[in-house]
């Protein structure tokens, strides 16, 4: 039998700098965000979110604060862009976001709950932008179902490329681009496979 007097209480060894322990290391992320008439290129920081499309989905913050910013309007993109230290942008005003560097690579990275899915080539019209690529679900779920897109908050498109509808020059092409479903007019899914 053990004696109350015998029990030691083990050495907890103190966390190293760098650790788990610590405070999490703020990531930061580089990104372009395309509103109904600017786009705001810069950086947003984030303490855990590896990934803008979880950022954007996840956070309870109204707005993303991005630093560095260069802002152009969208009918004048000949003129240079104005840079401003900081700028706070309302989800609500977002079109779509695109990704920049590493995080292209960061969003192929397969997390521990992955499920393998199947991509669909769809389109979602906004009030002044058309933005078609590859809408990821898992095998079993029906891409003509809309209320996958409606339902997502902002949906991560694959292969993707958005076009200015007022001047169809202007597209943009990317890895990922990620739509505002909420300010999306139509969502135009693939067609049935026929019978």
């Amino acid at each position: 039998m053990i004696q109350p007097d015998s029990l030691q209480t083990p050495e907890v060894p103190a966390p190293l700098h760098g650790s788990a322990w610590d405070e999490p290391v703020p990531r930061h992320l580089r990104l372009e965000l395309v509103t109904d008439g600017r786009r705001l290129v810069g950086v947003v920081q984030h303490p855990t979110v590896a990934r803008l499309v979880d950022l954007l989905n996840w956070s309870d913050e109204a707005a993303l604060a991005l630093a560095d910013v260069d802002v152009t309007p969208l009918e004048l993109q000949g003129e240079a862009a104005h840079r401003l230290p900081q700028a706070h942008v309302r989800k609500q005003a977002i079109a779509f976001a695109i990704p920049r560097e590493e995080e292209s690579a960061a969003f192929n990275r397969r997390p521990l709950d992955h499920v393998e899915k199947r991509p669909w080539r769809v389109s979602a019209l906004l009030p002044r932008f058309l933005v078609s690529g590859h809408l990821h679900l898992p095998p079993a779920a029906d891409p003509t179902n809309a209320s996958l897109f409606w339902n997502a908050g902002f949906v991560a498109l694959t292969d993707a490329e958005a076009v200015f509808l007022p001047n169809p020059a202007m597209t943009w092409k990317a890895a990922v681009i990620i739509v505002n479903s909420a300010r999306a007019e139509a969502y135009c899914p693939p067609y049935p496979a026929a019978s």
